[in-house]
């Protein structure tokens, strides 16, 4: 009996350390769960605000090509409709398009039948427009398509008074359903809200009743963007996503329920505590003490290895002191591939040269380099010319081959130790060097601009015909920063664009 007792007694004391260990992993798992819910909720905002400034700037940019252009106002309005019409089919966004006279009489729309009517909608967005030039109207109800709208107007002046106005409205319903396509997260609803509050529009995806409150508005209404968490503690909880319009007062508001989480969390609960009760019993054993001491212990830290391998740690290596050489073997094999999966983490998929976290590895130990009082270091910042133009003409794929010849060549630049040809992000490319002697430092970068033109790939949308580049350079030196340097050679890349591309202009500081 004595025995059985001490047995009992060394079972419950193996119990109770694993048991409450399981329960307190359960609970940090649900945290940890939640907080990469929300994590990702914020990336898909961030997404969201992406999509509303790349519309607003879509929407200006057409604006502007139409108030520049003779194509439209000086002629009859059945070729301007047909040429609004066009303009429009080529952004998915757009509701229509629309010239208006002085007096918001539409002289033309990429609507038929609308043409020489009233537009008392736009009377006050004409007026506004007509002092500030582009203005963005509150979100509404289109007198013309009578559907949901973000209207814009653009005032086209002469040197005395204004000549005519664009109108250009976004079609909300289009907005919401890319947001959702940005989403990652389980959403419950979906709604757009006015400045004042009120729900313009709104989609249930699993509820038949809205659980937008008027609450939420009024928090939603507070901040231009991120994560509102609601009733964190109970079942029925959600995480609010809110994405304030960058062109007016209006809202996206998104709701990603917690109840899966929660009912995960607790399917995971029961399921560790049944794994503590098989394990603490298997513990009991002698022989399982030893193979736990000798076998399990090492094979959980090589579990948690492999799982910060998977979450993308690679700056940890592990050390296992064990007399089993295969376990030597493993260590050596998973040592080696977190090597191996260090060096593709800092290359870029597509081009094959450093990615931006290289470049911003490299650029540190430059900087503690430059501290230590050596260097300098040269930096350029390089951008393919009109490359969004050459996309639309020819598309992605052949954006990406042309991305990927840009990098081979840049590539060849950099032999040198401690020169690096990155890609910055896009279509822009940067490249750390050693030489800083102005005159071999222009000419290599000289020699750099026309090995991408000697390239010869077709672009008849830029001024000369094939891609290019446009470079700008500066030097850092002691005393100096190297993200000081980029954003001095962002400059002089801006100028060298501005001053007609393709060509390589050096930061204005080592001008003189």
């Amino acid at each position: 009996m004595r025995i059985r007792l001490v047995v009992l007694a060394v079972i419950f004391l193996c119990l109770t350390p694993f048991l409450v260990a399981q329960i307190v992993g359960a609970h940090k798992e649900r945290v940890a769960s939640l907080a990469r819910m929300e994590q990702s909720l914020q990336v898909s905002i961030d997404r969201v605000r992406d999509i509303l400034k790349n519309t607003q700037a879509d929407v200006e940019n057409i604006s502007a090509n139409i108030s520049i252009s003779y194509a439209y106002q000086n002629t009859s309005p059945e070729i301007c409709h047909d040429r609004l019409q066009k303009t429009r089919m080529l952004y998915e966004s757009l509701t229509y398009i629309s010239i208006l006279t002085p007096q918001s009489l539409v002289y033309c729309s990429s609507v038929r039948g609308v043409d020489g009517i009233q537009a008392p909608d736009f009377m006050r967005i004409a007026k506004q427009a007509n002092t500030q030039g582009t203005f963005w109207g509150e979100t509404q109800l289109s007198g013309i398509t009578s559907s949901l709208v973000i209207p814009s107007a653009t005032a086209v002046r002469n040197d005395v008074d204004v000549d005519y106005f664009i109108v250009a409205s976004v079609a909300a319903s289009s907005l919401l359903g890319k947001a959702l396509d940005a989403f990652d997260v389980s959403l419950t609803e979906a709604a757009i809200v006015d400045g004042k509050g009120s729900v313009l529009m709104s989609e249930q995806f699993s509820s038949p009743e809205s659980l937008i409150g008027a609450d939420l508005i009024r928090r939603s209404l507070d901040i231009s963007s991120g994560v509102i968490a609601d009733n964190i503690s109970d079942r029925e909880s959600f995480y609010a996503g809110v994405v304030k319009f960058p062109m007016n007062n209006s809202r996206f508001i998104f709701l990603a329920p917690l109840k899966e989480e929660y009912d995960r969390a607790r399917n995971r609960l029961k399921g560790a505590i049944i794994t503590a009760l098989v394990e603490t019993l298997i513990l009991a054993s002698i022989t399982t003490f030893f193979v736990e001491f000798f076998f399990i212990r090492n094979l959980r830290r090589i579990g948690a290895f492999a799982t910060e391998i998977t979450a993308g740690n690679h700056d940890r290596r592990i050390l296992l002191k064990s007399p089993l050489p295969e376990f030597k073997a493993l260590i050596t094999a998973l040592n080696l591939m977190v090597d191996k999966l260090e060096d593709t983490s800092r290359q870029d998929a597509l081009t094959g040269i450093a990615n931006r976290r290289a470049l911003d590895t490299h650029l540190a130990q430059c900087d503690q380099q430059l501290a230590a009082g050596k260097g300098p270091f040269a930096v350029a910042m390089l951008d393919i010319d009109n490359f969004k133009l050459f996309n639309d003409r020819f598309g992605h794929a052949a954006g990406d081959r042309t991305l990927q010849k840009v990098g081979e060549a840049l590539r060849r630049f950099t032999k040198r130790q401690g020169e690096m040809a990155a890609r910055y992000g896009g279509e822009e490319f940067t490249l750390v060097l050693n030489d800083c002697d102005p005159e071999r430092l222009s000419a290599h970068l000289e020699v750099v601009r026309r090995a991408v033109e000697d390239l010869d790939i077709p672009h008849p949308d830029s001024p000369h015909r094939r891609v290019t580049v446009s470079i700008g350079y500066t030097v850092a030196s002691t005393g100096t920063t190297m993200q000081q340097a980029i954003e001095r050679a962002d400059e002089a890349l801006y100028r060298s664009k501005a001053s007609g591309r393709n060509k390589v202009v050096v930061d204005e500081a080592l001008q003189g």
